[in-house]
C-alpha cells in the first residue's frame, strides 16, 4: 500500500487513463473490425452474384468443368487474396448436399453446413463467420427438388497495410498520451500539495513550549485552510491548558506550602524550650488542624485528577435528592448554629434521579457549607426544590457577602477564591466548587449563580426530566 498521497493519486489517475485509453482503443478496433466485415460482405456479394449466374448457365449446358474455370477467373479478377469458392447441389427431399465444384484454395477450408429454410429468398445472400472467415451463401432453384448453392469466403484479416498502419499509430498515440498524462498528473498533484508541505514546515518551526506562534492560513486552499484553522484552535486550547496547569501547579504548591510552614513554625516553637502539657496540646491541635487541611487538599486534587466518568456512571442508581438535601442540612446544623444561621427548607417536592448518591451529597454539602461560611451571623439560608415543565430547580439562597460580577466567571476554576483570607481561615483550598461542577457535569445537571455583593447569592441546579 502506497503511503504517499502524491503517488497514490497518480496511480489512481494512471489506472483511470489506462481504462479510458483501452476502452477507446477497443471501440476503434471494433469499428475497424465492423468496417472490415462490411467491406468483405460487399466484395463477397459481388463475387457470389457473379458466380451464381455463371454456375446456373453452365449447369444448363451440363458443363461443370466451366464452373471450376470460372472460379479461377474470379480469383484473378477480384484479387481478394485468399478467395474461396464452392458450388453445391442440395436435395430438398433428403437434405443432402453434394459438391459440384470447388476452387483449388478452398479444399482446406470448412464452409459449414447449409440448412435450407422455406422463408429464404433466392435473391438473399446469407453471411456467416466460420474460423475467422467470412462466408457468403446464395442459392437458386434448379427444379422442385434441387437447389444450386454458391458459397464464397474470404479471410477476416488485418494484415493490409492501411489497417496495420492505423493500429500502430493508435498504439503510439495512446502510449504518448498515457506517459504525458502520468507525468503531468504527478506535477500538478505535487503543485497542489505544495501548501501542505508549507504547513508542515510551519508546524515544525513551532517549539513545544511556544504557544504564541500560529500557522499562517494565507494563500491556502479552503480544504487545507480548515485543517490549519483547526490546528491553530488546538494550539489556543493547549495554550490555555498549559496556562491552567502552570497556575494549578503554582497554586497547589502555595496551598501545600502554607500549612507546612505553619506546622514547621509550631514545631520549632515547641522545641525552643520546655513547655507545659497544655501548651504542647495546643501545638499538637494546631498541627492536626493543618494536617486535616492538607488531607482535604490532597483528596480534592486526587478526585479532580483521577475521576473516571464512565466508571462513575456505571454505579448510577435511583437517588432521592430531596432526602440528600435534608441530610446535608442536618449534618451542618452544628456549623450553622455556631454562627446563629438558620437553615430553612421549603417546598421540597419529591425528586428521584439516576446518579451516584455519595457524589451528589458531596456537591450539596459543599454548596451548603459555602453558604454558611460566607454568610454573616444571624442570617438565613433558604433551600427549596421547584418543579417546572422541563425539569426541576434546586435552589440555595444565602444572605452572605456575595460575589462580584468579574469573579463569577472564575468561581469554578481550581484554587480560585474570591476572598482568600476568609477561605484560608476557614480551611478552604479553592477546590470545592471545582469538585461540585465536575460532579454535576457527570450527572448532566446545570448550575448557575446569581449574586450581589453584600446582599447574598442564589445558586440554581437544573435537573432535566427524563
Amino acid at each position: 500500500m502506497l503511503k504517499s498521497i502524491r503517488l497514490r493519486l497518480t496511480l489512481y489517475f494512471a489506472i483511470v487513463i489506462a481504462i479510458i485509453l483501452l476502452g477507446t482503443s477497443y471501440l476503434i478496433y471494433e469499428n475497424a473490425y465492423t468496417n472490415r466485415i462490411s467491406n468483405l460482405d460487399g466484395s463477397l456479394h459481388v463475387v457470389t452474384s457473379d458466380m451464381i449466374n455463371d454456375a446456373e448457365e453452365n449447369l444448363e449446358n451440363n458443363d461443370s468443368k466451366d464452373i471450376f474455370e470460372d472460379m479461377e477467373e474470379l480469383q484473378e479478377k477480384f484479387r481478394m487474396g485468399a478467395l474461396y469458392v464452392q458450388v453445391l447441389s442440395y436435395d430438398l427431399s433428403t437434405k443432402m448436399q453434394q459438391v459440384i465444384a470447388r476452387s483449388s484454395k478452398a479444399k482446406g477450408l470448412t464452409f459449414g453446413d447449409f440448412n435450407f429454410m422455406e422463408n429464404l429468398d433466392e435473391d438473399e445472400i446469407i453471411y456467416q463467420t466460420y474460423n475467422n472467415h467470412r462466408v457468403a451463401t446464395q442459392f437458386v432453384k434448379i427444379d422442385k427438388r434441387t437447389l444450386l448453392i454458391v458459397q464464397t469466403a474470404a479471410e477476416i484479416s488485418f494484415k493490409d497495410e492501411s489497417l496495420r498502419h492505423t493500429i500502430l499509430i493508435l498504439f503510439g498515440v495512446n502510449s504518448v498520451i498515457f506517459l504525458f498524462s502520468i507525468f503531468g498528473t504527478y506535477f500538478l498533484i505535487s503543485r497542489t500539495l505544495l501548501p501542505v508541505h508549507n504547513v508542515v514546515s510551519s508546524v515544525n518551526e513551532i517549539e513545544s513550549y511556544d504557544y504564541t506562534k500560529r500557522v499562517s492560513a494565507k494563500n491556502i486552499p479552503n480544504e487545507i485552510k480548515e485543517l490549519v484553522d483547526t490546528f491553530n484552535e488546538l494550539l489556543s486550547r493547549h495554550k490555555e491548558s498549559f496556562s491552567k496547569i502552570s497556575q494549578f501547579s503554582s497554586d497547589a504548591s502555595h496551598e501545600l506550602k502554607t500549612p507546612l510552614t505553619v506546622m514547621r513554625g509550631e514545631i520549632e516553637v515547641g522545641l525552643r524550650k520546655s513547655r507545659s502539657e497544655a501548651e504542647y496540646q495546643n501545638i499538637l491541635e494546631n498541627i492536626l488542624s493543618e494536617i486535616v487541611k492538607i488531607q482535604h487538599l490532597i483528596d480534592g486534587l486526587l478526585f479532580l485528577a483521577k475521576t473516571d466518568k464512565l466508571e462513575i456512571k456505571s454505579t448510577f442508581e435511583e437517588v432521592y435528592l430531596d432526602e440528600i438535601i435534608t441530610d446535608c442540612a442536618k449534618e451542618l446544623e452544628i456549623c450553622s448554629f455556631k454562627k446563629s444561621i438558620k437553615i430553612e427548607i421549603n417546598h421540597l417536592v419529591p425528586l428521584t434521579v439516576e446518579g451516584n448518591g455519595t457524589l451528589l451529597k458531596i456537591a450539596c454539602f459543599n454548596l451548603l457549607k459555602n453558604a454558611i461560611v460566607y454568610s454573616p451571623e444571624n442570617t438565613k439560608i433558604k433551600m427549596w426544590i421547584e418543579e417546572r415543565d422541563d425539569g426541576f430547580i434546586i435552589a440555595i439562597q444565602d444572605q452572605g457577602i456575595g460575589i462580584a460580577k468579574e469573579d463569577l466567571k472564575h468561581i469554578f476554576n481550581r484554587f480560585y477564591r474570591v476572598n482568600k483570607s476568609r477561605s484560608r481561615s476557614s480551611g478552604g483550598a479553592g477546590l470545592g466548587l471545582s469538585i461540585v461542577k465536575m460532579i454535576l457535569d457527570i450527572h448532566g445537571f446545570d448550575i448557575s449563580f446569581e449574586s450581589e455583593v453584600q446582599k447574598g447569592t442564589l445558586v440554581r441546579i437544573s435537573v432535566k426530566k427524563v
